[in-house]
């Protein structure tokens, strides 16, 4: 404590980072150096000496180690402790006046001393209970970890990391019985991993590289078995070269093992599994059940949003990798038409290209940026006709960031609204649908390049914010890729959506809540954390919300605090939501697990879940109401959540969400037994 104590205060003194102090960063590595200073020696006025000095060189040597690390995005674990330790004890041996301590020599003493006779009886009873050899090396390896070298600190380890995840607890014993076992296999002197309690560093590897670094996993848990070997390797090489100066290895192997596996993972040019945790959840559950939910929910996100360039609904007449012309290096592209009530792309006879109900249509900014390059001097086909000189047509390229660029082709010529050099923005109108260059029929080639060229080979790059419309089925499109004979249309969004969910940080929102008769107020304020990441956080409880609104969607990415609170209800049911209204539209999306149930059966599931996820939270929105008159909109949303199961589902839990004149105004939850009606009153 003493430790831990000094190093955070001079954190403070030295002015770093009042978040990585409240974190623990900076105290973690100074907190095992005082363990191991006070295993090795009795209090004394030169020992607390010795300590303070040891804090403050183990946080300059923090500072310095994450420092270096963290420029190629490693952690640096225990490095400065073994750094600190090392230094310490090797310099002590010249001090004196250091008094070394006598703890955990005389055994029975302690225990009389502590708890008279039937503490001694009760020591010897569990010393004699049957415990299999591998379990009582387990129970000392854990206790090894914080300086406790008995198997009954173990027990208690093993017990507080049990509760604090099951995934952490499970890879513990995988990894410790697969280094027991490989021992034995060699032939190696077993006894090595009691007596040096160097054990925990194949429990410490299988957690960190199992579950915390990377996202729990198959892949994960085997690289944790496939490592050891190597880590045996490390373990009996150190232990050999430290025997000479009479040190312990402590968690080096652990430290190189670690940082080594994630350097090797970062340069890899196809990352696949396994899988690095990119947002650190700090639990091994709430890393893989974040990665479950995200994966549909940003399967293609990408940092620039491109939309289709039109606006209202189009068809896909060809999309990638099609038989006719989206082939080789232009295979990433669509053709868009708009098509008739029964299928027909034309009116009248369609011998002109008037008659399309494309041409003419206006062509929107696909993404903000700036005009490279502008194609106008050639004239529209005749239907059925071909210009295989001027391939593409008019066309305009557009810059959206480095190395990312989009194409339109086949425009009507004279129609552009810009010129080269000129800065767009996302939805500006920009020209119109013509029949130019390799076009038959009036239609629009959209496709995305690397670089800045009519005609440039064609990228792998997904559109934003779409709805797709196929025999009837609407699906919203968060990323993705329209396919050929789809119909498409961008978000167009709704004025009283979109002004009831900006919120602004700064902003108070303020509501009467009615839990089965009995009211209450509770209110909520609008704030930014140090990375600029937007919440709402509770006054009362201090639960926040973290969420993203990018003017088409608003949705939730986190909860932390009280279940017990209208924000959570509200988190819950507002977990998706579109910000345009599209009838017989259901917007989908999954929960993460450990933040919808907290049940013994999911903690049960948590064992299992990184090999074979069985449970799911599921959420569903509808949009029920709009009314519209003069000087006031309504729109009514009802939403949905529920637990799947293989042999079942749970119960639904029902949202509603009315919101009036642009504003929040009364959000109802209910389920078997619960009703809750809140009216925002600010």
């Amino acid at each position: 404590m003493l430790s831990v104590v000094a190093t955070n205060l001079l954190a403070k003194i030295l002015g770093f980072s009042r978040e990585a102090i409240y974190d623990g960063r900076y105290g973690f590595n100074s907190l095992l150096v005082g363990l191991g200073l006070g295993f090795y020696y009795s209090p004394n006025p030169a020992f607390f000496i010795l300590l303070f000095v040891a804090a403050l060189s183990t946080l300059l040597t923090t500072v310095a180690v994450a420092g270096v690390l963290q420029k190629y995005g490693l952690p640096y674990l225990s490095i400065p402790f073994l750094i600190g330790i090392w230094a310490t004890l090797l310099a002590s041996r010249n001090f004196e006046a250091l008094e070394l301590s006598e703890r955990g020599i005389y055994t029975l003493n302690e225990l009389y001393a502590t708890g008279d006779n039937w503490l001694i009886i009760l020591y010897k009873e569990l010393k004699q209970l049957p415990i299999p050899e591998l379990l009582k090396i387990y129970f000392n390896s854990l206790g090894a970890i914080l300086f406790q070298f008995n198997p009954f600190s173990g027990i208690l380890i093993a017990i507080g990391l049990l509760v604090y995840s099951r995934i952490a607890f499970s890879l513990s014993i995988i990894s410790f019985t697969a280094a027991y076992y490989f021992y034995q296999i060699l032939g190696a002197d077993i006894q090595s991993l009691s007596y040096s309690y160097i054990g925990f560093n194949f429990i410490l590897s299988g957690i960190a590289l199992g579950s915390y670094f990377l996202v729990p996993s198959r892949s994960s848990y085997l690289w944790a078995i496939l490592l050891v070997p190597g880590l045996m390797i490390l373990t009996s090489s150190f232990g050999s070269l430290f025997e000479i100066i009479q040190l312990s290895i402590y968690a080096l192997p652990f430290n190189i093992m670690v940082i080594t596996f994630l350097y090797v993972l970062k340069l890899r040019h196809h990352p696949k599994e396994p899988e690095e945790v990119v947002i650190q959840q700090y639990i091994p559950e709430h890393n893989l059940y974040h990665r479950i939910s995200s994966k549909d929910r940003f399967l293609h996100y990408k940092p620039v949003a491109i939309s289709a360039p039109v606006f209202g609904k189009w068809y896909i007449s060809q999309g990638h990798n099609s038989s006719l012309t989206h082939r080789g290096e232009w295979k990433e592209a669509w053709d868009l038409v708009i098509t008739g009530t029964d299928g027909e792309q034309f009116k009248n006879e369609g011998k002109a290209v008037e008659d399309y109900h494309c041409y003419n249509k206006p062509i929107m900014a696909p993404a903000d940026g700036t005009v490279e390059i502008i194609v106008n001097e050639i004239d529209d086909n005749l239907i059925g006709d071909v210009n295989l000189e001027q391939n593409w047509g008019n066309s305009i390229v557009i810059r959206h960031e480095h190395q990312l660029y989009s194409q339109i082709s086949h425009i009507r010529r004279d129609s552009f609204k810009v010129r080269k050099g000129d800065t767009v923005k996302k939805g500006d109108i920009i020209a119109s649908c013509g029949n130019s260059g390799r076009s038959p029929y009036p239609h629009i080639h959209f496709q995305i390049q690397r670089t800045p060229f009519v005609g440039s080979k064609t990228m792998d790059y997904p559109l934003s914010h779409f709805i797709t419309d196929h025999d009837g089925l609407k699906n919203y499109r968060f990323f993705g890729y329209p396919k050929e004979h789809e119909n498409i249309n961008n978000i167009e969004t709704q004025s009283t959506l979109y002004w009831a969910f900006h919120f602004l940080p700064g902003q108070l929102l303020k509501f009467e809540v009615n839990k089965n008769g009995q009211k209450h107020i509770e209110s909520w304020e609008i704030k930014t954390d140090y990375y600029n990441n937007t919440f709402i956080e509770d006054d009362k409880t201090g639960a926040i919300a973290y969420f993203v609104n990018d003017g088409k969607l608003f949705y939730f990415t986190q909860f932390k605090g009280s279940w017990d609170t209208l924000l959570y209800r509200f988190f819950l049911g507002s977990f998706k939501v579109l910000l345009g209204v599209e009838k017989e539209l259901e917007v989908k999306d999954r929960i993460p697990l450990h933040l919808y149930s907290k049940s013994l059966l999911r903690y049960l599931h948590d064992t299992i879940a990184p090999l074979k996820p069985m449970m799911h939270a599921e959420f569903r929105l509808s949009y029920e109401e709009i009314k519209a008159s003069i000087g006031e909109e309504n729109v009514i949303l009802r939403s949905r959540t529920w637990l799947t199961r293989p042999w079942k589902s749970d119960r639904e839990v029902h949202y509603e969400l009315e919101l009036k004149n642009y504003k929040l105004h009364i959000f109802k939850f209910w389920e078997e037994k619960i009703e809750i009606t809140a009216r925002c009153i600010n």
